[in-house]
């Protein structure tokens, strides 16, 4: 008689855990309001993004703020569930600077929104593989990712990872304890 350990998550994932990542500008520029909204405001508004669009059309931007830029206001406008719009923000962001591992984190919860698991894992390994500063909220949404996808025992791992490189997070904590742990004879 074989044993093997089986996953189960009780309940349906909640999308509303996704974590994101900001990019930090700086200096200042006229992208720093933009830097301002992503980290102070949970539910933009047109404001918030006609303040990033400004900056990105006043060409006074350059180098990593234009691109950081381009992230901050595709975050802006995924909280907005301008996902389309975030998503081509992001494109223009891995054209100019296609290692920074933030922007790929950031394109996996657009994805995770959109409901496309494959290629929000795509974006969140290829963030992970970049060595993302936010590796614990790539690791959060790759477990989100995966319980879409319907391969739960990777869905506990990587919540589990997150957990680990960020001890006591809540969120992950929550997703976790969703997960029950069962033996099955096969």
């Amino acid at each position: 008689m074989v044993r093997k350990l089986l996953l189960t998550a009780a309940a349906g994932l909640t999308l509303t855990g996704m974590a994101s990542a900001q990019v930090v500008i700086l200096g200042s520029s006229l992208g720093k309001e933009c830097f301002t909204a992503v980290t102070t405001t949970t539910m933009p508004t047109s404001t918030e993004e006609r303040a990033c669009t400004n900056a990105l059309n006043s060409g006074t931007l350059e180098g990593r703020d234009l691109t950081a830029t381009y992230v901050n206001r595709g975050i802006v406008r995924m909280r907005m569930n301008k996902f389309d719009s975030a998503l081509a923000d992001y494109a223009v962001a891995k054209n100019r600077r296609p290692a920074l591992g933030a922007i790929y984190l950031n394109e996996g919860a657009a994805l995770i929104a959109m409901g496309d698991a494959v290629g929000a894992i795509d974006s969140l390994e290829k963030s992970i593989e970049l060595d993302t500063q936010d590796a614990h909220a790539a690791y959060f949404n790759l477990g989100l990712a995966h319980e879409l996808n319907g391969d739960t025992s990777a869905a506990y791992y990587s919540f589990r990872k997150a957990l680990d490189l960020r001890p006591e997070w809540e969120r992950a904590e929550q997703e976790l304890a969703r997960f029950r742990i069962v033996e099955a004879e096969s």
